[in-house]
């Protein structure tokens, strides 16, 4: 309420995600975020639509309203690395032929043409830049010129840009001379329920540690691997996730798969991913691109011991709750042998994590941040 009279909800169109996660069928990053964030805006009273790939969805699965979020369906067409540019142009038709969002909502980057023609339509357009794509050592010399080009569009056409570390939004200001709004992402604190699914893997609890993301070189799968082998460890080393390309990267990772390491492929039962962090030993994190990172998030709820790459990025969110690694196996190698022998520090580490995730990272104020940024950009003149 302000001034005595109730706040009038929004029409809010969601574009540039895969689409709405849902019960066995997960998507990583950042679509978990707004799966999250999307639904509080709905419950706020917001008319809240999400623009979903259909390709990613089975028929059985497209169904027109989840969690109180209107769902619509376009073509995907163009495999992995074009379905999404070509899926957010045809939300970007669909959205301006209805002529009914007072927000515009893009996320990622790589948007940022699409999102300057919504505002060269002079609609009022925010996007979450989500982190700095042109630098992945994934992308190609052209991917990655079109994304940098992409952000620039962002900078110059879109009414607000948000940022998710507050490291991001001084990358910002420096190099694009643009201040933007920072706004993380959330995570839930949980604790382990049924830690007999984790047995499938052959392992027990507090007996090996965990990698939980996508296998791509930024995230350094194969320099922890190798670390891990270094250290002389009794326990094992799990990798959660998977990879839709194959590279030298890859094979790297499945040379040194067998017996002390385990590669389980991509799991979407979330059940079991709790179940992987909430019983393992540590969990080590090297994730190099991007700003404040859901899986580091998940990781701090669900109560880890954390070593994570030495980032401004991963030092913003973990504050003190966790120890740092350089991109140096021997450092690394040392430094589990070192955790392993310090029971006591790990124990002050899993404490430390939930408790500032319920201190800066609970979905209920990252909803009500884009709430308050929402109302004022459609406020504006």
């Amino acid at each position: 309420m302000e001034g005595g009279k109730a706040q009038r909800p929004l029409r809010i169109g969601m574009l540039g995600l895969y689409g709405m996660t849902m019960p066995n069928l997960h998507f990583t990053g950042f679509e978990t975020g707004f799966g999250e964030i999307a639904p509080r805006l709905a419950a706020m009273g917001h008319d809240v639509v999400m623009y979903c790939r259909r390709g990613s969805y089975p028929a059985d699965k497209r169904i027109p309203e989840y969690r109180g979020v209107r769902l619509i369906y376009v073509p995907s067409p163009g495999g992995k690395n074009f379905s999404g540019l070509v899926a957010t142009l045809f939300s970007v038709i669909h959205a301006l032929a209805t002529r009914r969002y007072e927000i515009f909502f893009f996320v990622n980057v790589g948007m940022g043409h699409h999102a300057a023609l919504c505002r060269l339509f002079g609609k009022k357009v925010v996007m979450n830049v989500n982190g700095l794509d042109w630098t992945r050592a994934k992308w190609g010399l052209f991917a990655r010129w079109y994304f940098l080009s992409a952000a620039r569009s962002a900078v110059r056409f879109c009414s607000e840009l948000v940022t998710d570390a507050e490291a991001m939004r001084v990358f910002y200001v420096e190099h694009f001379e643009k201040e933007t709004t920072m706004i993380a992402y959330g995570a839930y604190v949980e604790s382990s329920v049924n830690p007999g699914l984790i047995a499938q893997f052959g392992v027990e609890p507090d007996d090996y540690y965990l990698i939980a993301s996508r296998l791509i070189p930024e995230n350094h799968a194969d320099l922890i691997a190798e670390a891990f082998l270094d250290s002389g460890s009794k326990r094992k080393l799990v990798i959660a996730g998977g990879a839709n390309y194959d590279s030298p990267f890859h094979r790297k990772l499945r040379s040194l798969a067998g017996g002390k390491i385990i590669l389980t492929g991509h799991i979407d039962d979330q059940e079991i991913i709790r179940e992987l962090h909430c019983n393992c030993f540590a969990y080590l994190h090297g994730h190099s691109v991007g700003g404040t990172n859901p899986s580091l998030l998940k990781a701090m709820g669900y109560g880890n011991c954390i070593l994570a790459l030495d980032t401004v990025f991963n030092r913003e969110v973990l504050g003190r709750g966790g120890i740092f690694f350089p991109r140096d196996s021997m450092v690394l190698a040392q430094q589990i042998r070192d955790i392993e022998a310090d029971k006591a520090r790990v124990e002050e580490l899993r404490q430390m994590g939930p408790e500032r995730i319920r201190a800066n990272y609970t979905w209920e104020k990252i909803a009500g941040q884009y709430d308050e940024l929402f109302r004022e950009v459609a406020a504006r003149k």
